[in-house]
């Protein structure tokens, strides 16, 4: 059976200079990539878009942030992977191919769905080092010391990323490792052709790399330009040395050594016992009934509890006759949800391990009946409180997921990233690695934002070996029958939960099919800053003068959906239209 991609002469040069001539092409009909600027598409008449960003299949499908991850994904399925192999091929590759969204010293999630073997939620997020305490970024009056958590060797936790992928690959996958890093490693001594997106964030982050990096991102001493060849060598050798060495590399290997060489000019800040010590932590996803179907979900310190809990609030909203009718009575339904959402998120959001989360009442019936209740009782008196202060900070939307979803209903749904834009904006010499910022996801003092605006407490505050509070939230839903329906998940920092509900919503609520679903404009609300982001084309259906009692912003909303959903005996997969990825597959 042959592998057919819709593609265009942008993808045909891509997969040229990788050396990619195994597999056949339609050169057919879908358009160039859109600018970086790209509005929310329209719902209707996108057809020509559909073309790009939509596949039907049978056997297989992924979608990805990127063609060649996708195609990478498709190369090991064709050599007889399973969908564990098309994961752990297109992680890699992704790591190549978007180094300023995620990379092998970055961390993720990943739940795994095998009908026949059982269901898994897999942890590999970084770690807060040995030396990961909070006074380490305090002054000595308490305050915060701006930046130190933001970008430079003390941002970065220990990194989790090639752990993580390697151990789902070892219990689940069926391809020797030289398959699975083969198409990685091609794209990073050959060279791919440098797209918009990337260059950009070059561009941007350019004046705070360390000497390494530049020598990486750079030609002739200036930033790498779109459409010009990046060639990354020390990370194909990087590869292949996890060839070699497999797991070990990232715990006493040549890669670990350059890391600790590198730390010595930073108060060995991360050694190599911070490896040593690092752990995958493997546990039962997070199960719950929503919206007639069963998601399994990442368990703290995911926020997929939190997306749950929005999903049950809404549902318990709509039993009640008390809310306005029409447009405004789902914004008010959907915005309290997110709120409610992102309170519980802000004050009790953490690390299980060290701070105790009622996993078990936030999903419980009761809990949505009671907040439901205080929700009521503000619609009905009309007494809506004055939104506080804000504390502005710069956003991020970086990160990256894949979906994978085959014939059989076995599924991976997995989100990886470095965090900020280039992670710490270093890069250790000598590995081709850039750094993460990931201690920012800490709340470094309680009510202090971080990178995405989000405030937390002491649940999240630093300690040594804790693992942040994160936004990123994979997720898998199954049908009544109990048959895999959909593999869903999304970057986009603090608007990752908000994307996946949105995405939900139009989908199982309003039946719109998946592409509209995934690129239909949002609603995005996270408890601070006390306002309504609204994507700009919604303006109309929710205009200021209806909704009084908020603050409304109308700003693009840049986090991207990728998913894949069944339909009968057909698999389709959608990659979000604002960004370079495509799905493909069988």
């Amino acid at each position: 059976m042959n592998l057919i991609i819709r593609t265009n002469y942008w993808l045909v040069l891509l997969l040229f200079f990788n050396g990619c001539e195994s597999i056949p092409f339609l050169q057919d009909s879908f358009p160039s990539k859109p600018q970086a600027n790209l509005t929310v598409p329209q719902i209707e008449g996108a057809s020509e878009k559909r073309d790009r960003y939509e596949f039907t299949g049978k056997e297989i499908i992924i979608s990805s942030d990127h063609p060649l991850a996708s195609q990478a994904g498709m190369e090991v399925w064709k050599q007889g992977g399973n969908v564990v192999d098309v994961f752990a091929a297109a992680s890699f590759a992704i790591s190549v191919l978007r180094p300023h969204s995620t990379g092998l010293f970055g961390g993720g999630f990943a739940v795994v769905f095998l009908p026949a073997k059982g269901k898994w939620a897999y942890d590999f997020r970084e770690r807060s080092p040995k030396k990961g305490v909070a006074s380490f970024y305090l002054k000595e009056d308490g305050s915060v010391i701006l930046e130190k958590t933001l970008k430079g060797p003390y941002s970065a936790g220990v990194p989790g990323t090639v752990q993580g992928i390697l151990q789902i690959q070892k219990q689940h996958g069926k391809l020797p490792l030289s398959d699975i890093l083969a198409p990685a490693i091609r794209y990073a001594r050959n060279g791919f052709s440098v797209y918009g997106d990337l260059a950009a964030a070059i561009v941007k982050t350019w004046p705070q790399m360390n000497p390494a990096m530049q020598k990486v991102f750079g030609i002739d001493n200036r930033a790498i330009r779109e459409g010009e060849l990046l060639i990354q060598e020390d990370l194909a050798k990087t590869l292949e040395r996890i060839i070699e060495n497999a797991e070990k590399e990232f715990s006493d290997g040549e890669t670990i050594q350059l890391v600790s060489n590198y730390y010595s000019e930073f108060q060995e800040f991360i050694t190599t016992e911070d490896f040593k010590n690092y752990q995958v932590k493997v546990s039962e996803p997070l199960v719950s009934s929503v919206w007639g179907h069963t998601i399994l979900t990442m368990p703290p310190p995911s926020s997929g509890v939190h997306l749950v809990t929005m999903m049950h609030l809404y549902s318990e909203m709509q039993n009640r006759n008390t809310f306005p009718k029409g447009d405004v009575g789902e914004m008010i339904r959907i915005t309290e949800a997110m709120r409610v959402a992102y309170r519980d998120r802000a004050e009790i959001g953490g690390d299980p391990l060290f701070t105790n989360i009622p996993v078990s009442k936030l999903l419980s019936q009761g809990y949505a009946k009671e907040e439901t209740n205080e929700i009521e009782r503000k619609v009905v008196s009309g007494s809506w409180p004055t939104p506080k202060e804000e504390v502005k900070k710069p956003e991020s939307y970086n990160t990256t997921h894949i979906s994978i979803l085959d014939r059989e209903g076995n599924a991976v749904s997995t989100t990886q990233s470095v965090n900020g834009i280039f992670g710490a904006g270093h890069m250790v010499p000598g590995t081709g690695l850039v750094l993460n910022n990931t201690m920012d996801d800490f709340a470094v003092a309680p009510g202090v934002p971080n990178l995405y605006g989000l405030v937390g407490s002491k649940a999240n505050a630093i300690e040594p070996g804790k693992t942040p509070l994160s936004s990123m939230s994979p997720s898998i839903l199954l049908d009544a029958s109990g048959k895999t329906k959909m593999v869903i998940g999304a970057p986009g920092g603090s608007q990752i939960p908000t994307s996946i509900f949105n995405t939900l919503y139009r989908y199982l609520i309003q039946k719109r099919d998946l592409y509209e679903s995934v690129s239909y404009p949002r609603i995005h609300h996270q408890f601070m800053p006390d306002r309504i982001f609204l994507d700009p084309e919604i303006k109309d259906s929710y205009p200021q003068s209806e909704l009084p009692f908020y603050q409304v912003q109308y700003s693009r909303h840049r986090a991207k959906v990728f998913a894949v959903t069944r339909e009968g005996d057909r698999l389709i997969g959608v990659s979000d239209p604002k960004g370079e990825g495509v799905p493909l597959g069988f």
